[in-house]
């Protein structure tokens, strides 16, 4: 899908666009009869466009006698994507795999690099808003780790630091971009300030899966002791009934009521023993 708007706000298509003014092309989920036909009409070369589409392209920005390439990374349905821009000086065109939305203002088509800005805060905006929802995630999952009532789950944290590592990267793919920009040190302290939340971010997550760790740790403990305990006030009248089990003449043996008098033996040692745990508090 091709989209051609200009300064008035019309949005056309790219064989009825009128390049007389300040355009903004807005390529997304485009085959190969798509490229061809904006390397023809825009003369830019097939494998630049092609280069765009690629995911696994690295931000970086080259400057040609006719046009600026800039690759850059945005988000798009939440997800990392890789957005190629073309700044002519009669156009600034965007192509990514999924519709990169951006609204721009009349002022903003004054001319290329006023246009190319504005496009490049709104990707900065989307990252912004979702370092937000990741801050909210981050601070539910931390009460949650606090709250020793809520059994959670590692997989969160887990889920959470993946979304910010791979946020990091393409912000600081995108910072190496624009520090290359001229006249782009508003963008680039906007970009310091976006990473230095999500390092902040990063930080707190790694203290809360530290904390996760400790209190899983603790509480497993806690059991361990617990079966400790009960192994402890059994063994001996499992020690007493093993004796009188074997097929030998023992003490009490022949006396009546002597079966009362073992058993009664047997809840004695689990009392001392209980007494014993309560004065060293162990349990």
């Amino acid at each position: 899908m091709i989209e051609v708007v200009n300064s008035k706000g019309d949005i056309s298509n790219l064989s009825k666009a009128s390049f007389s003014d300040i355009t903004h092309i807005n390529a997304y989920d485009i085959g190969t009869k798509d490229i061809d036909i904006l390397s023809k009409t825009l003369e830019v070369s097939d494998y630049v466009l092609r280069d765009f589409m690629d995911q696994r392209e690295i931000p970086r920005i080259e400057k040609t006698k006719f046009y600026d390439i800039i690759v850059m990374k945005c988000l798009v349905k939440d997800k990392v994507k890789t957005i190629g821009i073309i700044k002519h000086k009669k156009y600034v065109l965007t192509v990514c795999g999924e519709k990169f939305e951006v609204k721009l203002e009349k002022d903003y088509f004054k001319d290329t690099d006023e246009l190319l800005k504005r496009i490049i805060y709104k990707l900065i905006k989307d990252f912004y808003e979702d370092i937000e929802k990741i801050e909210e995630d981050v601070n539910c999952v931390e009460d949650m780790t606090f709250d020793k009532k809520v059994n959670n789950d590692s997989k969160d944290i887990f889920k959470l630091k993946k979304h910010l590592f791979y946020r990091k990267k393409a912000l600081s793919g995108n910072k190496s971009v624009v520090n290359e920009i001229k006249d782009f040190n508003d963008v680039s302290v906007e970009l310091n300030q976006l990473i230095d939340t999500e390092n902040t971010l990063t930080t707190r997550l790694t203290g809360i899966m530290e904390m996760y760790m400790s209190y899983t740790s603790n509480k497993l403990n806690e059991t361990m002791k617990g079966f400790t305990i009960i192994a402890s006030l059994i063994l001996i009248p499992t020690l007493i009934s093993g004796i009188y089990g074997m097929n030998v003449i023992l003490p009490l043996g022949h006396y009546n009521g002597s079966f009362y008098i073992i058993i009664g033996m047997m809840v004695i040692s689990i009392v001392i023993l209980l007494t014993y745990f309560k004065l060293k508090k162990w349990i």
